[in-house]
């Protein structure tokens, strides 16, 4: 699951503001967004994708919070998203992403950790958007896939051993060609998903998770 992010807003005019210290998707914050018809343009975004019937901000406070994350591979099953996989796919710009690690069974001892590339490069994570109006105005939104935990992942988020997808600039490209069928897209997503590079902070001994993939 992925719920707490660090965001570099984009303006219109493409400057770029700082990252923000720490967001969560319940508060539907705006994030920078390439979609399948504008794939060189990010466009701000909101996080938490809004489902038909929905157009006042009294019901969109409303929405559970699992509207963010999708399971990429269940996407066709979900009616919400099966829409919305040939042509409104999108990648989503974070800078990092914070998840929560168990220290014992009831949950009650936590430990968090901020996940990030390494170096400045931001993260890149596929999703898939909806265009709608909220209070008579256009709005976007989307929600960003997740998988089964790799690696570091594993041992960070041990008690769903779920994860963010972040991909390389290959399947990045690959998952914003509407040409591409869903099966080869998430394909490549797959094999070009990057959690073998992530880092952490704090800093994680390597011994402690090995190369569980």
């Amino acid at each position: 699951m992925c719920y707490n992010a660090g965001i570099e807003l984009i303006n219109p005019l493409g400057a770029a503001f700082p990252p923000a210290p720490f967001v969560n998707a319940a508060a539907r914050p705006v994030a920078p967004v390439l979609t399948c018809a504008e794939p060189e343009q990010f466009r701000p975004m909101r996080w938490l994708l809004v489902p038909p019937g929905i157009t006042r901000t009294e019901d969109v406070k409303g929405l559970k919070i699992w509207l963010a994350n999708a399971r990429i591979e269940e996407l066709e099953q979900k009616p919400l998203y099966r829409p919305l996989l040939k042509d409104h796919r999108c990648l989503v710009r974070f800078s990092w992403f914070f998840e929560w690690r168990w220290e014992n069974p009831r949950g009650s001892t936590k430990t968090r950790y901020r996940v990030l590339l390494p170096g400045p490069e931001p993260m890149l994570l596929p999703g898939v958007y909806r265009e709608t109006e909220i209070d008579d105005r256009p709005c976007g939104t989307f929600t960003v896939c997740t998988m089964e935990a790799r690696g570091v992942m594993r041992y960070i988020h041990n008690h769903a051993l779920r994860q963010p997808v972040v991909v390389d600039e290959k399947a990045a490209a690959v998952w914003l060609d509407r040409t591409v069928p869903l099966d080869e897209a998430r394909r490549a997503v797959i094999d070009g998903e990057r959690s073998a590079e992530f880092t952490t902070d704090p800093p994680l001994q390597r011994d402690l998770f090995g190369d569980v993939t």
